[in-house]
């Protein structure tokens, strides 16, 4: 009997298997449209745990509604779990309607419709954009003021626009840092150009500085190890410049600009009684790329004396005088007597408004300092001197109609001041609602200040293809050194700014740039490189590149006819700055004939440049 199973022991050990069975059985996964998480819940029976299968089922559900979980559904073998990289778009590749993203209903991610593409807003913030997987397409861009009408391009022909926040060509006014400052004025370093991309290692030892004073206020005297070119934005200056035997001091206007060379002593007079003082200067340091620091003979609360480095013993046989004379003439320590009143007096009035670089001088001083000084004549100086002054405005406009005008000074014998250093000043100034016309520099790679108004920038650049995609805008300076590699493929892309006072943008050789006026807009412009340069435009009446292209080159590299681009090109009767409202077309234009020519395709890059600008 002790052998045998009792009937009631058999089924209650069959039970328990059962029960043990059924807690450790795969529960089939639940189905789901979204290829990426299908997969993902799929991998997760083999988990062996009930408990670790369930949280695996938990993370996949989560991929439904993630942009990067986007795959093309007709091709399995291509699909890539997230976060591998993929081979990227190659040439060849077309444009692919399952690959563009939209969002449905109940938060889903799927194939996507053109017309429902079309109402799609831009990749435009980085952090969309670093999302993005690399074997997304970009998307093409949509000219502004035309919601909702269809997207054009053709594929290999495509354009990405990167707005203020991503482009690496823009710096506006708070990319400044104050180096000196009081209730006086201030003086302020824009950050460095190869800081902010490598492109820009060309101007690394190029630094703009902005200097804004009130009313009856100096500058104090200082040197600098680096050459200078100041203009002046706005108000009234007297500027001294010295060396060891010679002194100058010239009143400038808005307009005038003056070379500093470097060690020279210099000082900055606002003469005028009620306006402020505005200057922009760019600065090229002699010793240290891209550094210059700033030599003060007298101290303040920004900076001390150069001469208290000196030691006593030097101090005393350079001046040939007692080291307590020295403390109270120069430097004001331990003074006693009349000359500890006299600096107690001057110390207490900078405490009050005056401590720091930039000092508030009385009516008395203005005059005496600005007794010797020369004024700037229309055709400024004849004399052949570094020293002297430049009329940005001297004489008629290099270009000139009703809607702007642009002088330009070049470095030439004419020019000694900017011939040794290979600059030009470029001074330009565009009407409220007008647009200078596509244009780029054959050789100069100008630094541009916004002296005055708004107006929007559109800048075109061609670049790898993957250079910068789903990167955030710091990565700008860790661009891939291998940016030219032979065989990679290139895309255009636009650049778009929203220009202010104060603002700062580059225009690199060859690179075409567009500026639209807000308001009435004036540029100051420092150009490097800029012997036998020149301004090369894409359209208008004169100075046209493109009307200089051979008919038969034009019927080859367009897609309308050579006839129809040079009838196109004779449209515009203004040359340089144009309105900036475009003409309606009318209903007889044979629109509908050129954009059907249009979506055969593009025939060139010079193509996709020009589309860049619409």
């Amino acid at each position: 009997m002790r052998g045998r199973v009792s009937p009631l022991m058999l089924l209650l050990g069959i039970l328990v298997l059962a029960s043990v069975s059924a807690t450790h059985a795969k529960s089939p996964y639940r189905k789901t449209e979204n290829p990426c998480a299908q997969r993902c819940l799929q991998s997760c029976q083999q988990e062996p745990d009930d408990l670790k299968q369930k949280a695996c089922e938990s993370r996949c559900t989560k991929l439904e509604y993630d942009p990067r979980c986007v795959y093309d559904t007709g091709a399995t073998n291509q699909r890539h779990p997230p976060g591998e990289r993929t081979r990227g778009r190659q040439p060849g590749d077309y444009d692919d309607d399952r690959r563009q993203p939209r969002r449905e209903e109940g938060g889903r991610w799927g194939p996507a419709e053109p017309r429902e593409r079309e109402r799609e807003e831009d990749w435009r913030q980085p952090r969309e954009d670093w999302r993005r997987p690399s074997h997304q397409q970009p998307r093409k861009i949509r000219p502004e003021g035309r919601e909702g009408e269809q997207e054009w391009g053709t594929p290999g022909s495509e354009v990405r626009e990167e707005t203020s926040r991503n482009n690496p060509f823009y710096f506006p006014s708070r990319r400044f840092s104050t180096r000196y400052g009081n209730q006086n004025g201030r003086i302020r370093v824009l950050q460095r150009f190869d800081q902010r991309s490598k492109q820009f290692q060309n101007l690394q030892n190029h630094r703009i500085v902005q200097i804004e004073a009130r009313p009856n206020t100096l500058v104090l005297p200082k040197h600098a190890d680096a050459d200078n070119i100041l203009v002046i934005q706005q108000g009234q200056a007297t500027v001294t410049v010295a060396n060891g035997n010679n002194r100058k001091s010239f009143n400038l206007d808005e307009g005038h600009a003056l070379r500093i060379p470097s060690g020279f002593i210099s000082y900055i007079l606002n003469r005028h009684d009620n306006q402020n003082l505005r200057v922009a200067k760019i600065s090229m340091p002699v010793n240290t790329p891209g550094q210059f620091e700033d030599f003060f003979p007298a101290s303040s609360r920004d900076q001390s004396s150069y001469l208290q480095g000196f030691s006593r013993n030097t101090l005393e046989a350079a001046f040939n005088a007692e080291f307590n004379e020295i403390r109270r003439v120069l430097l004001e320590e331990n003074a006693g007597g009349e000359q500890e009143e006299r600096g107690q007096r001057r110390r207490s009035t900078r405490s009050s408004d005056n401590e720091g670089v930039i000092v508030k001088v009385s009516k008395e001083h203005v005059q005496e300092l600005t007794k010797h000084a020369k004024s700037v004549s229309k055709k400024g100086s004849e004399e052949e001197d570094i020293t002297n002054p430049i009329n940005l405005r001297d004489g008629e406009p290099d270009l000139s109609n009703n809607f702007g005008r642009l002088f330009e000074v070049k470095p030439d014998k004419k020019n000694p001041q900017l011939q040794d250093l290979d600059m030009m000043l470029t001074c330009v100034e565009i009407k409220e609602g007008a647009l200078m016309l596509p244009h780029f520099n054959s050789k100069a790679m100008v630094i541009v200040v916004v002296n005055k108004g708004t107006g929007n920038l559109e800048l075109v650049a061609v670049r790898k293809e993957q250079q910068q995609r789903g990167r955030r805008e710091r990565e700008w300076e860790e661009e891939e050194e291998d940016e030219e590699e032979e065989g990679s493929n290139r895309e255009v892309r636009r650049y778009t700014a929203r220009l202010k006072e104060g603002d700062v943008f580059i225009m690199p050789a060859a690179h075409p740039v567009a500026i639209n006026a807000s308001s009435e807009l004036h540029l100051l412009g420092f150009g490097i490189n800029a012997e036998n340069n020149h301004r090369i435009f894409l359209a208008g009446d004169k100075d046209n590149v493109i009307d200089q292209i051979e008919k038969q080159a034009k019927d080859l590299a367009f897609p309308g006819s050579g006839e129809q681009v040079e009838k196109l090109i004779k449209n515009q009767r203004e040359s340089h700055f144009v309105s900036a409202r475009p003409q309606s077309q009318s209903p007889s234009s044979p629109e509908k004939e050129d954009q059907e020519e249009e979506n055969q395709g593009g025939k060139g890059p010079l193509l996709s440049i020009l589309k860049a600008f619409n």
